[in-house]
């Protein structure tokens, strides 16, 4: 079960210790993580050396994501952050494709595929996101929507799979049109793309499912099923400490 936190362009140096405080001292952490319950934080780049090691000082079992990395191994690629570094500074998995990176950064579908196979090749976690907006979905194109989106980055980890790599890909269920807006997808939805990616793209496909849109500790619980829902992908509830820990005891219970 994965838990992730994507602080998006949030947090200084000061509010990420202050964030740290509020987790720390709390030994549940270490219960969850041997129960398979895992929180991962996604903080801007300049930081993810400094929250890890806040973490490992802390002694918090707590693992680190970024936000976005380059599809290139390495180069003259200006601004730009490889696979290579994001291991140098001990991160563990990497979000792919936001719909905020597809809209205001234009990333393509294939790009995102690429860069989803330098991760896998690099032993990186990759979270893809996918997900439908709101025209899109009174057109009735959400199936075709996530066919196009999932299908080209299934391609690359069926090649990997292939070549013997066997790093985890998750899948973050994400409709553009409740990023953010108070509103989420139900249950049904979620079934729904489950479905989907099981009937197009094999069990295999559908076995890390993840949803984000405007997750918070209320929405949460109406929104898992075992079996379905592999964890949240969770954005601007997350960015306060006390809201984490509501949503980790609501859903797994205080140990």
């Amino acid at each position: 079960m994965l838990m992730i936190a994507n602080w998006k362009m949030n947090m200084t140096r000061g509010e990420i210790a202050t964030y740290l405080d509020s987790l720390s001292g709390e030994d549940r952490w270490k219960i969850w993580r041997d129960r398979g319950i895992r929180l991962f934080l996604c903080p801007p780049y300049p930081y993810l050396d400094y929250l890890g090691g806040q973490c490992r000082s802390r002694n918090l079992p707590i693992g680190i994501m970024a936000q976005n990395m380059c599809a290139f191994e390495k180069g003259a690629y200006t601004g730009e952050v490889s696979a290579a570094m994001l291991k140098d500074l001990a991160v563990d998995g990497v979000l792919l494709g936001h719909s905020e990176r597809r809209l205001y950064f234009g990333e393509t579908d294939g790009a995102i595929a690429e860069k989803a196979a330098r991760a896998l090749s690099s032993a990186l976690v990759p979270v893809v996101c996918f997900g439908e907006t709101r025209q899109e979905r009174d057109l009735g194109q959400c199936a075709a929507v996530w066919s196009r989106q999932v299908g080209p980055v299934w391609e690359r980890v069926t090649k990997c799979r292939e070549e013997g790599v066997r790093t985890p890909v998750y899948w973050a269920y994400e409709p553009v049109w409740a990023i953010g807006t108070g509103r989420t997808a139900d249950l049904g939805d979620i079934r729904e793309v489950a479905s989907h990616l099981r009937k197009t793209f094999g069990e295999d496909c559908a076995s890390g499912l993840l949803y984000g849109g405007s997750v918070n500790d209320e929405s949460v619980s109406g929104l898992y099923e075992k079996g379905t829902v592999h964890g949240f992908l969770v954005g601007g509830a997350f960015l306060e400490a006390e809201t984490v820990l509501r949503v980790f005891d609501r859903l797994f219970g205080h140990p």
